[in-house]
This record gives structure tokens, C-alpha cells and sequence, in this order.
């Protein structure tokens, strides 16, 4: 509707265009733009206490010019090498670094500490124990973990309720329902099928070994 009403409106809009332009290009002197009141009364204040504003502004004022020439900047440090040389005296057993060396990229975009003092954990192991309760939380618990990871049994606690791994939620369909499909339920899936595959050799361990047991008494 807008686009049309502008189709519409266009040639009012652009009749004697030319003519217009001209009219107002003509004017000697431009109509200034409306000023709020407040500017209105700053200049007329100025004006008062400076009533040739306009002829010192074009005019070069030669005193301050001569004041500009008095203006000196002098610095009185010392080179910055020669800082950086005494720094290194001062401490030799803790050299400024000398690796230019692009920073190695983390997993997490940072280094994690090699030595985690107790009741803390890290970003890495935090997440492996949240996607290990979600896969299995009646066999990995929060008193588990605590004690495997050296962290309180509250603060696990509190971890596991608010913090949650992201699951790929694939929507419902006409063909299928609304499944989860993220990393725990695929790393749950795998899970059970490297149990099923353990069990099976182990079966097949037994039954070979009863075979030859077979065997040897024959």
C-alpha cells in the first residue's frame, strides 16, 4: 500500500520541479535553520560581553600567537630499552618473555592450570562429570564425583542442577517424533553398544574356552 500511495503522490511531487529549484537557488541569502531558545540566549549573552566577536574571530590575534611560540614540550624520561635492560638486571630469574610465537589454541581459549587445588575444578573436568551424571546419573552421583574429583558434595550438587550439557532437540515430524540427538544421548547410544560388544566377547571367550575344554577331555 505504501509503494503504490508513493507511485501515486510522485508526480505532484516533481511537477514545476525545475522552476522551484530555481526560485530558490536565486535567493541572495539562504533562510538559516531555526535555533532552540537556549542558543538564542548564549550568543546574545556573548554578543554582550564581546560586542566585536565577529572581527577578532577573522582577525590573527599576534599575542597569541607569541604565546604559542613560548609553548615547549621536553620529556625527561629515559628510553624505553634502557628500562627494559635495567628491569632485566634487577630480576635476571624472571626474563622478560622472548617467544614470538603465535599463542598455542586451547580448547576453552585458555590454558587450564596443570595443579588444581582442592574444591576446584576446571572448565574441561566440570563438563566431563556433568556429561557423565547425564548419561548415566543413578551410577555417577554427585557424592561420586565429589570424591573423585576432590570437590564438595554441596557444590557438585549445585553444579549438576543448574548446568546441563547442549542436546540437539530435533523436532517433531509427520513421519517421526521429537527426539533429543546431542552429544550425551549419542555418547549414552555408544555407551551401550560397547557394553553389548564386551559382553559378546566375553561370551564368545567362554564358549571357545568350554569347546576346547570339550576337546581335551575327549
Amino acid at each position: 500500500m505504501g509503494a503504490l500511495l508513493t507511485k501515486a503522490l510522485r508526480p505532484i511531487k516533481s511537477f514545476n520541479i525545475e522552476n522551484r529549484a530555481h526560485r530558490v537557488i536565486s535567493k541572495e541569502k539562504p533562510v538559516p535553520a531555526p535555533k532552540y531558545e537556549a542558543n538564542i540566549e548564549d550568543l546574545k549573552r556573548t554578543l554582550e560581553a564581546v560586542p566585536n566577536l565577529d572581527d577578532k574571530l577573522d582577525k590573527k590575534d599576534p599575542a597569541l600567537d607569541e604565546r604559542l611560540k613560548d609553548v615547549y614540550v621536553t620529556s625527561h624520561g629515559r628510553p624505553e630499552d634502557d628500562i627494559t635492560r635495567e628491569k632485566i638486571k634487577q630480576n635476571p630469574n624472571r626474563p622478560l618473555p622472548q617467544e614470538r610465537r603465535q599463542v598455542q589454541d586451547y580448547d576453552f581459549g585458555l590454558k587450564e592450570p596443570d595443579r588444581i587445588p582442592y574444591g576446584r575444578t576446571t572448565l574441561g573436568r566440570a563438563l566431563e562429570f556433568i556429561e557423565s551424571h547425564q548419561m548415566n546419573p543413578n551410577e555417577v552421583t554427585a557424592s561420586k564425583i565429589a570424591l573423585e574429583y576432590k570437590l564438595k558434595e554441596e557444590d557438585v550438587e549445585t553444579i549438576l542442577k543448574y548446568f546441563k550439557t547442549y542436546e540437539i532437540y530435533i523436532p517433531e515430524t509427520k513421519k517421526s517424533a521429537a527426539t533429543f540427538a546431542g552429544p550425551a544421548t549419542f555418547r549414552r547410544q555408544l555407551q551401550k553398544s560397547e557394553i553389548k560388544q564386551l559382553e559378546d566377547s566375553k561370551n564368545d571367550k567362554i564358549e571357545t574356552r568350554g569347546s576346547n575344554q570339550m576337546e581335551d577331555k575327549v
